[in-house]
């Protein structure tokens, strides 16, 4: 097989293949930082809650 050779073969099997959507890569993307986000937020919320609650306790026993 020659060097000539290759590349018509090359855009054949190029062709073969589906085109990435983009669009789609980036629309889970911005799902996954928004999940991350909220998630985020809600562990802090539970963390003051439970430490609100903890320093509460300690007050009334003391």
């Amino acid at each position: 097989m020659r060097r000539e050779d290759v590349s018509p073969l090359l855009v054949q099997a190029g062709d073969l293949l589906p085109e990435p959507d983009l669009a789609d890569a980036a629309w889970a993307a911005g799902l996954a930082v928004r999940r991350r986000l909220r998630r985020t937020v809600m562990l802090t919320i539970v963390a003051v809650i439970v430490a609100l609650i903890v320093a509460s306790i300690v007050i009334q026993v003391g």
